[in-house]
């Protein structure tokens, strides 16, 4: 969660229920977004003096906008300039692992619920995809629209573009490792008995 969060503050400055917006959007299949979750990381990151926040009122509620420091920018830069870690922990698979221990009469409904859902999860992650392709090109209005939401280090249009040249890979990705698994769990349906 961490670096999801010093990731999103280096794009933007957020209320932490921004934050879950987006990590709802975007990052579902990777990270929770729950307020505690966010809350326990937010508080360590402040903690380690990586992000700060201001106050401000807006039609009389109370908000905190969360900032990146300097520390943060740093940390943040050097963690992702290490090589990723295959860590694909999904615990709701650790029903699969156990079902030989669910009536048989049920395993094949169990099955196509779970390929149901990665249907429905499939779909939406398309529906962001093709709203991306519909975005128009960045350019310098994108940059100085980003510039005044507090992004961090993005100096011009080929900084943003860079970036979301990862952010649309790793979209493909997700939708790619859903897709396997539906091809699977379909084939596998064929030997449940």
């Amino acid at each position: 969660m961490d670096i999801i969060i010093l990731g999103l503050l280096m794009l933007q400055n957020c209320t932490i229920y921004e934050m879950k917006k987006i990590i709802e959007k975007n990052f579902g299949n990777i990270s929770s977004s729950s307020i505690g979750s966010m809350q326990a990381a937010i508080k360590k990151l402040m903690g380690k003096n990586m992000i700060c926040f201001s106050e401000h009122v807006e039609n009389s509620i109370n908000k905190k906008v969360y900032e990146i420091t300097h520390e943060g920018k740093e940390h943040f830069l050097s963690i992702i300039s290490e090589p990723m870690l295959y860590k694909e922990k999904n615990m709701e698979l650790s029903k699969f692992f156990f079902m030989g221990f669910a009536p048989k009469s049920k395993r094949l409904e169990l099955v196509a619920a779970y390929i149901s859902g990665l249907q429905k999860e499939l779909i939406r992650l398309e529906q962001i995809k093709s709203a991306a392709k519909m975005q128009p090109d960045f350019d310098e209005d994108s940059l100085s629209m980003l510039k005044e939401k507090g992004a961090a280090e993005i100096q011009s249009v080929t900084d943003v573009q860079e970036i979301a040249f990862f952010q649309l890979a790793m979209l493909d990705l997700s939708i790619a490792k859903i897709r396997f698994e539906i091809e699977w769990f379909e084939n596998f349906k064929k030997n449940i008995g």
